[in-house]
């Protein structure tokens, strides 16, 4: 007979035997839940094509680089004006010295006989006025003025002849340029035989020129007296004083002009 020891170690064996084979047996029924979890993931993938469907608001952005690109074009404009601002002045201004010649001739005759104190008178440009290398007036240019005295022949002065002055105040160039003046002449009676009128220059010596030639004292000094003396004579007596279209008439500025020219 078996002792009970040895009853009690081959019932451990047996035991240990049996332990192994129930725990293979059991993977299967626990693997079945572990498959079914692995199945659940698929539906996911829709929720995230769903959310894709919204993509289209992306665009909206594009309207914030047109400003930034629209605020560099003005300050790029605003630079250019400084590019252009030293240029060049387009005129330049000439000064026209006092003594300065002008060479005079009438369209028509003036005549003492006709002529009145205060007739705008326009004398035309006989040579031009030139200042350095450039032409301050070209011949053409018309000098006016008005008659500031006359004395006529016909009117009683017969005994000395007639006489009347006349004074300019601006020249005034074919394309508009001007410039005002000073300038003036008397002109008195022309002489029988070889002599010739007489010209005095100078727009002050007008009244003084013509008070004295009435036989009136008016101030003038003995410089004007001697010039009547020479200039109106008694040859010429009844006679007017004129200024014909051929008559070619020179006066001096009295004082500087200016004018502005285009450079």
């Amino acid at each position: 007979m078996m002792s009970r020891q040895s009853i009690l170690v081959l019932f451990l064996a047996a035991s240990l035997t049996v332990l192994p084979i129930l725990g293979c047996g059991g993977q299967p029924t626990t693997e079945q839940p572990t498959e079914v979890t692995e199945q659940a993931p698929p539906p996911p993938p829709p929720v995230e094509e769903a959310a894709a469907v919204p993509a289209p608001p992306p665009p909206a952005p594009e309207p914030t680089p047109h400003p930034r690109r629209t605020a560099t074009i003005p300050e790029e404009r605003t630079a250019q004006p400084v590019q252009h601002a030293p240029a060049a002045p387009a005129t330049v201004t000439l000064t026209i010295p006092a003594g300065t010649q002008l060479m005079l001739g009438f369209a028509a005759e003036v005549t003492s006989e006709t002529a009145a104190a205060g007739d705008s008178v326009v004398a035309t440009l006989k040579t031009p006025i030139t200042v350095g290398d450039r032409i301050a007036f070209p011949a053409g240019s018309q000098v006016r003025g008005t008659i500031t005295d006359v004395k006529a022949a016909s009117k009683g002065f017969k005994e000395t002849g007639g006489a009347l002055s006349m004074q300019f105040k601006s020249i005034v160039g074919p394309d508009g340029r001007k410039a005002s003046i000073a300038a003036g002449f008397t002109k008195v009676a022309e002489g029988s035989a070889a002599k010739k009128g007489g010209i005095i220059g100078g727009s002050a010596v007008g009244g003084a020129l013509l008070g004295k030639a009435l036989g009136k004292s008016t101030g003038g000094g003995a410089a004007i007296g001697a010039a009547i003396g020479t200039a109106v004579a008694g040859t010429t007596k009844g006679r007017e004083a004129r200024i014909k279209p051929e008559d070619e008439i020179q006066i001096a500025l009295e004082q500087n002009a200016s004018v502005t020219l285009k450079r």
